[in-house]
């Protein structure tokens, strides 16, 4: 997990977003019909690809749901074999295939380049959009008829880093791809902006894994002092302002995109308190552990 970051007025360097890695622009997937009529219910069909046109090819199918109230995806993967000119399906999973925010920058790990279809042999590997991104590698055979997974790896990278943990992802006890759990989360971070009352100094808090870390970070930043929180919450912007006579005021969005709103929000508040001259001090937007400062 990405250690906390904590930005203070005295901050030299800000932390830029690198690049967000996200599914690959596709054409719509050119499937045989029975693949089509095969979507788990509530699904549309993202990916579709086969070893070839052998008589016995195999094929993976990937199936992805609508957006659900926080914008997440989810997938189900179907393994199907040629049987009689047909594919019919011999495995499937909604376990295996990330989903739309399952990393720690919340962007999408899974890209239809990084899914390799060859005979009896499926090979996947998911990345996060990190600098050095932490990938989560699998790799399943059939074998008489059954398909098994032989690799489930994750190495984890932090953010901008590379320090790097090689974890083995527990198999399931009947080694089959059925039984498979690639443990697929969508991380939760914290995220908060504090002014210390004594000093008026102001600090804005990022990437923390619990609402209690985040806590214990605050209180020990104000060495002694009083801080008052101004915004708490998760992905979003955070916007700073200040009046002639140094009251701060902020808002907070609720989406990364959302900074003029952010801002737009904190200058109401200042002119609504009876602010003169409140200026934009500075302004934060988090997706998971990337945050870029304005």
């Amino acid at each position: 997990m990405q250690t906390p970051r904590i930005c203070f007025l005295s901050a030299l360097a800000a932390l830029m977003a690198f690049p967000a890695m996200s599914k690959a622009a596709e054409p719509p997937p050119n499937a045989p019909a029975e693949i089509v009529a095969a979507a788990p219910q509530g699904t549309h069909l993202l990916v579709f690809k086969a070893s070839g046109d052998q008589v016995d090819a195999n094929a993976v199918a990937v199936f992805e749901t609508s957006p659900d109230k926080d914008g997440v995806t989810y997938r189900d993967l179907i393994i199907v074999g040629r049987k009689d000119g047909k594919f019919v399906p011999e495995v499937s999973s909604d376990k295996i295939i990330a989903c739309s925010k399952c990393s720690q920058f919340h962007d999408d790990p899974f890209a239809f380049a990084n899914l390799k279809v060859t005979p009896s042999h499926v090979h996947l590997d998911q990345m996060d959009g990190g600098e050095q991104p932490s990938t989560t590698t699998m790799d399943f055979v059939r074998k008489d008829a059954t398909w098994v997974v032989t690799t489930a790896t994750r190495v984890s990278v932090e953010e901008g880093r590379y320090n790097s943990r090689t974890e083995k992802l527990p198999k399931p006890a009947s080694g089959l791809v059925k039984d498979m759990d690639g443990a697929w989360i969508v991380p939760t971070y914290f995220n908060a902006l504090a002014v210390e009352n004594k000093t008026n100094r102001f600090m804005f808090l990022h990437g923390y894994g619990t609402h209690e870390e985040l806590q214990g970070s605050i209180k020990s930043e104000c060495k002694g002092s009083d801080c008052k929180i101004l915004v708490e919450q998760q992905d979003g912007c955070m916007s700073l302002v200040r009046d002639s006579t140094a009251r701060s005021f902020a808002a907070g969005t609720p989406n990364a995109g959302t900074k003029d709103d952010a801002v737009a929000f904190a200058i109401a508040a200042c002119s609504r308190a009876g602010g003169g001259q409140c200026r934009v001090v500075r302004t934060d937007c988090s997706t998971g552990t990337r945050s870029k400062i304005y």
